[in-house]
Formats: C-alpha cells, sequence, structure tokens
C-alpha cells in the first residue's frame, strides 16, 4: 500500500545517490583543482622575489582575488540538468516509467526524494571543496576566510534555483533530450525574447541600428546576472605608477538578491510538484506534457522567429534592390506573417506526433495569431510605445555622449539637458531624415552614434545614418534638423573640454611629437622627429606649451578637430590637399586631477568597475593647411627647418604612393 504522508523514502534515495554519485565526484575534483589545489599553487612562492610580494599584497588580498575570480551560476546551471536528468530519468523511459509507479511508493515521495538526492550530489562537493579551501586559506595565512563560504553561499543558491528550473523543464515534456533543450530555453527565454526584438529593432527602426550593443542583463536570466549582481567584489588600487598596492576593500554583494533567488526556487519547486501529481503516466514521450504549454510553446516559436526572419528577408531583399523605408518594413511585415503561419503548424505536428494538424480548429487559432502578430508589427511601424523617439528624461541621465569624428561625454546637467534638445529636435524631423537617407542611399554621408548611461545602470544606444548636409538632395528641413548637431560638437570651448580633455587649461605639457617626412632613398622615406636631448626637462615643457597656446588658437578659429557628416569619399581629393600626412601628438598632464577619459567612458571600456585614476592623456591631431598659428610655433620651436619635410596627404601619396587620383 502506497503511503500518503511520506516525503522521503530511504530505499530511494540510496538509488538515486548510486546512479549518481560519479557526478557528485567528477564536480567535487574539480572544485578542489579551481580552489585549493591552483591558490595553493598560485601562491606557492611568496618570498621577497615575488611579483605579488613586491607590489604590496597581503594573502588576505591573494585570497579574495582567487575568490572573487571563481564561477559561480556558470557551475550551478551544469550540475543541476545533469544530477537532476539522471535521478528522473524513469519519467522517459514507458517500461521504467509504469514500473516505478507501480511501486508501493506515492508520487509525492518520489518527487522529493528526488529532488534531495539531486542537491546532496549537487551540494556537498561544494560544502567539502569550502571546507579544505578553508584550511588550505589559513595554512597560507590567508585572513578573512568568510569570502569562501560567501562563494559557497552564492553557488549553493544558484544550484537550488537551477535545479528547480530544470525539475520545471523535465515535468513540462516526455523526452528527456527535448527537457534539456526546454532547460536552456527557460534559462535564456528573456534574453532571448530581447535578442529578437532588439535584431528586429536593428534592421527595421531608424536609429536603432546598434540596438544589439548595449544589453544589460536582468534579473530573468540568473546564469548571466547572478555573477554581476551577487559576487565578491575584490578592489585593489595601486599607485600612480602601478608599483604598488596603496589600498584594498572588498565587498559582499547581493544578498538580498539570493534570498529572492532562494524563495523563488522554493515555489517553483512546489508547483512543479503539482505538475508531477497530476502528470499522465501515458504522456511519456510526448514533445510537451503540460496541456497549458502547448499553445504557449506554439505560438512563441512561430511569433518571434518569424519576426527576426521577415526583418532578415526584408534586409535580403534591399540587399539586391533599393527600398523606401516603408517599402522595406512592407517586405518585412508579410514575410513574417507566411514564416508565422508555416512555423505554427510546424510546431503542431511536434506537438501531436502526426502531419494531420490542418484543420478548421487550428486554421482559427492560427488566424488569431496572425491578427495578432500582424497588430503587434504594425504597432512597430507606427512607434506606438515611442522606442523610435526615446529620449531619456533629464533625472534619469547619469551622462549623454555622442560620437562622429571624435567622441564627447557630457556630465554636467546644463550640457545634457541642451544635448537631450538637440536630440527630440532632430527626432522631430524623423520621417524627412528617414526618408532621405533611404530614397538617396547612395549619397555621401556617416553615421552617428548617441549613448546615455542612465543611473539605473541600463545604456540607451542610438545609431544615426545621416548624409552631408551640403549635398543637393538635402531639404531645408534636413540641414535644420542636423546641423544644430554640428554646430553643437564644433563648439570651440567643448572640442577643447572633451576631446583635449578636462585638464586642458590646467596643465602640462610633457611631451611633443612632429614627425618630418624625410627621403632617404628613391621612393622611400623617415618620419623625422626632433627629441631635443639637449634641453632640460623644464625647457622642454616650456617649448611644448608654447606650441601647445598657439595650438589652441587653432581649435578656437574651427582650423582643427572640426567634425562633419560628410563620408570619406566627398571631395577626397580637396581633403587630401589640405590634410597633412605629417604627425602630430602631445601629452597633457596635471598630477592634482584625475583625467576624465570621454572614450573610455562612452564604450564603458571599465564595464562597471572603478578604474585606478588617470592623470595624463596623449592626443593626436590631424594638422591641415589652415592651421597656420600651429605650423609657425613648430617652426619657431625647431620641430622643422623648413616647409620640405611637410607634406599633404595628396603629395605624399604622389611623390611615394604613385596614387592617382
Amino acid at each position: 500500500m502506497q503511503s500518503k504522508t511520506s516525503f522521503f523514502n530511504m530505499a530511494l534515495f540510496k538509488k538515486n545517490i548510486s546512479r549518481t554519485w560519479i557526478v557528485g565526484l567528477l564536480y567535487f575534483v574539480l572544485l578542489l583543482l579551481m580552489l585549493p589545489v591552483y591558490f595553493i599553487i598560485n601562491t606557492a612562492n611568496h618570498g621577497e622575489d615575488d611579483w605579488y610580494t613586491q607590489m604590496g599584497y597581503t594573502m588576505e588580498m591573494r585570497l579574495y582575488e582567487h575568490i572573487s575570480l571563481m564561477p559561480t551560476a556558470l557551475l550551478g546551471i551544469i550540475v543541476a540538468i545533469i544530477v537532476t536528468g539522471i535521478t528522473f530519468w524513469y519519467l522517459f523511459n514507458r517500461r521504467d516509467n509504469y514500473m516505478m509507479h507501480a511501486f508501493p511508493v506515492s508520487r509525492k515521495s518520489m518527487y522529493f526524494t528526488g529532488i534531495l538526492s539531486s542537491l546532496t550530489v549537487s551540494l556537498v562537493p561544494v560544502l567539502l571543496a569550502s571546507v579544505i579551501m578553508t584550511i588550505a586559506a589559513v595554512a597560507e595565512g590567508a585572513g578573512g576566510v568568510s569570502c569562501i563560504w560567501y562563494w559557497a553561499l552564492i553557488v549553493a543558491v544558484s544550484t537550488l534555483l537551477f535545479t528547480a528550473i530544470a525539475i520545471f523543464s523535465l515535468m513540462t515534456t516526455g523526452q528527456l533530450v527535448t527537457g534539456v533543450i526546454f532547460y536552456f530555453i527557460f534559462n535564456f527565454l528573456y534574453l532571448m525574447m530581447e535578442v529578437a526584438f532588439r535584431m528586429t529593432a536593428s534592421l527595421l527602426l531608424y536609429g536603432l541600428g546598434g540596438a544589439m550593443n548595449g544589453i544589460n542583463y536582468k534579473i530573468w536570466t540568473p546564469v548571466l546576472y547572478i555573477p554581476v549582481h551577487a559576487k565578491i567584489e575584490s578592489n585593489i588600487i595601486y599607485d600612480d605608477m602601478y608599483s604598488k598596492v596603496i589600498e584594498f576593500g572588498h565587498e559582499f554583494i547581493g544578498g538580498p538578491l539570493l534570498a529572492g533567488y532562494a524563495v523563488f526556487a522554493v515555489v517553483l519547486i512546489i508547483v512543479c510538484y503539482q505538475l508531477y501529481r497530476f502528470k499522465k503516466l501515458e504522456t511519456v514521450l510526448d514533445f510537451i506534457a503540460v496541456p497549458f504549454i502547448k499553445p504557449i510553446f506554439s505560438v512563441g516559436m512561430s511569433f518571434f522567429i518569424s519576426m527576426v526572419g521577415g526583418a532578415f528577408i526584408a534586409g535580403m531583399v534591399e540587399a539586391l534592390t533599393p527600398l523606401t523605408y516603408d517599402g522595406r518594413f512592407a517586405i518585412a511585415i508579410v514575410s513574417s506573417l507566411i514564416l508565422g503561419v508555416i512555423i505554427y503548424f510546424a510546431t503542431q505536428m511536434l506537438i501531436e506526433k502526426t502531419l494531420r494538424v490542418f484543420c478548421f480548429k487550428k486554421a482559427v487559432h492560427c488566424g488569431i495569431y496572425t491578427l495578432a502578430a500582424l497588430g503587434i508589427l504594425v504597432c512597430m511601424r507606427l512607434d506606438v510605445i515611442g522606442v523610435e523617439n526615446r529620449v531619456p528624461k533629464l533625472e534619469d541621465i547619469q551622462w549623454a555622449g555622442i560620437q562622429v569624428d571624435y567622441t564627447m561625454v557630457f556630465t554636467d546637467e546644463m550640457d545634457i539637458e541642451a544635448f537631450r534638445q538637440l536630440h527630440q529636435n532632430f527626432l522631430a524631423d524623423k520621417k524627412e531624415l528617414r526618408n532621405i537617407n533611404y530614397n538617396y542611399p547612395d549619397v555621401d554621408g556617416k553615421t552617428f552614434t548617441i549613448r546615455y548611461k542612465l543611473k539605473n545602470g541600463d545604456i540607451l544606444i542610438r545609431d544615426y545614418p545621416v548624409i552631408n548636409t551640403e549635398a543637393s538632395v538635402v531639404s531645408s528641413e534636413y540641414v535644420a534638423a542636423t546641423q544644430p548637431i554640428l554646430d553643437f560638437i564644433n563648439n570651440p570651448g567643448r572640442i577643447k573640454e572633451h576631446i583635449i580633455g578636462n585638464i586642458w587649461n590646467n596643465c602640462e605639457i610633457t611631451s611633443m611629437n612632429f614627425g618630418g617626412i624625410i627621403p632617404y632613398e628613391a621612393g622611400d622615406y623617415t618620419m623625422e622627429y626632433n627629441s631635443f636631448d639637449e634641453l632640460t626637462t623644464g625647457e622642454k615643457k616650456e617649448k611644448f606649451k608654447r606650441v601647445y597656446n598657439e595650438f589652441l588658437k587653432d581649435v578656437d578659429a574651427g582650423n582643427v578637430f572640426r567634425q562633419d557628416f560628410s563620408g570619406y569619399d566627398y571631395m577626397y581629393e580637396e581633403k587630401q590637399k589640405k590634410t597633412f600626412y605629417n604627425s602630430f601628438d602631445f601629452t597633457v598632464y596635471n598630477k592634482d586631477i584625475n583625467y576624465f577619459s570621454d572614450t573610455d567612458t562612452f564604450w564603458d571600456y571599465s564595464n562597471g568597475r572603478d578604474m585606478t585614476a588617470m592623470h595624463e592623456q596623449t592626443i593626436y591631431a590631424e594638422l591641415n593647411t589652415d592651421c597656420t598659428n600651429t605650423l609657425e610655433a613648430l617652426k619657431n620651436e625647431g620641430f622643422y627647418e623648413n616647409e620640405d619635410v611637410i607634406m599633404t596627404n595628396y603629395e605624399f601619396s604622389k611623390k611615394y604612393e604613385n596614387y592617382e587620383y
């Protein structure tokens, strides 16, 4: 007689352990290699000659750095599906399924015993490895072993969460392979949906060509979210010369997040028990064993795959023949609807395990889906939710940036608001801008990028293709929308503040180089630099500063660092006749003020981490024939003696590259 009250069966527990212990053993060996073994090897030499010792690292710092680099959620997602798949193997074989459920053991006991045995095999290796790692750390003289146990907590919660998701995946299907596929689909479902929308937007919506960039992982994708938001943060700060550790700090991040994931995992395990409790034995080998999942799967697969597929088809057609913006979107919509119908009936064949799915009832369901999909695609075309027109509110923005030929990032509230107004005015003529770009694809132009870093950590990116404002096809409305952006970024004050940098008016010039072109044999040349070795460091700085002051005059006159929307081919020969091939660079330095790098900030090179402060930056400038102040100063200060060493790009190409214009 089956037990009606017991949640646990010892005989079944032992049987489950006997089938999965080898997985736990291999997992334990892997953890040993990753944690104590690697730590001991890495710290074996910590004498006076050791690099870490010379840098001022303590053993505690090395421990925190070691543990902070160890994977967490990645371990849980792999181990959970392997162990649960083996434990509940019987659900996917008819003979084993009927035999197991014929034993005098309730489904409740079978389910919760399976959960307990799976977690035992998955978590005991983590516990044992953490104990051994703690002993190794203490033996090496490292304090702060609490970081080891916080790492173990993150792995344990991750494993519990992924075990719950694995159980849910296995309960919704009658096929083990399908269950594994569903497991990874469920884990990445939100991200895949976001990617589908972003991919479609990048192909169809104006300004969203870079929509695939700036994805910020959300809580619904725990395998990617947990490592970023629940971790041991080890902050080691060096001096300006990167020769000594001057400060060390650490932080345990994400405690409330782990608690929330643990609660969700417990709730999901209870939900899965209800699915198992009412699971019919004859659903073995069914593609989907839970009725309410079937329409969700069919509609979801049909919509998202067809939406991306339709956008790609429109892109391929446009590659073969020019299309208007509306024409491209019409092709995308029609293609998506056709693909959606095909995929809908294909998924029905998988679910029903037959080709006979074409009936009036299914046709009605497909028609409802098609109308819903059409409505969503039309709403996307009309930008009903304001994706194309979105400009963040001032209070939500941490910084705003733009990149054309150079990069500028604005952190001052007044600058951000002025930039927002420019962006909004630009989008007010969106239709005019979009249609001209689509109607004249062969006209010379560029793409400029706008990025907003929001205070919640998200990054909003817009890429706008624009054509040369001097082209004959542009309208006055087009110029009125685009020219203010050029006027804004070509303001001399902003050029100095954001291209040279925030220390432009309070800095030393520690180095300066100007390359003179010297022929040394027929058809070849060398770039010669005057290093002024006969001068003292102070005399060099004074010389560089005098040239720098004249260079600033050329910036104020609009002769250097100016940006426009003309492409590479526009007036190419004329541009080559004005710009010099000679190289010119200088380094600005202020030991008391941190240099703010617009480029590093714009592209988020720090990846959210605090970077060691910079106090200098090398600036590269392309001089041209209008830079008379700089050229005269360079000559007066001895960087070159005669004009023979200066060549425009046009002259250089004629002499050394035999380029025919």
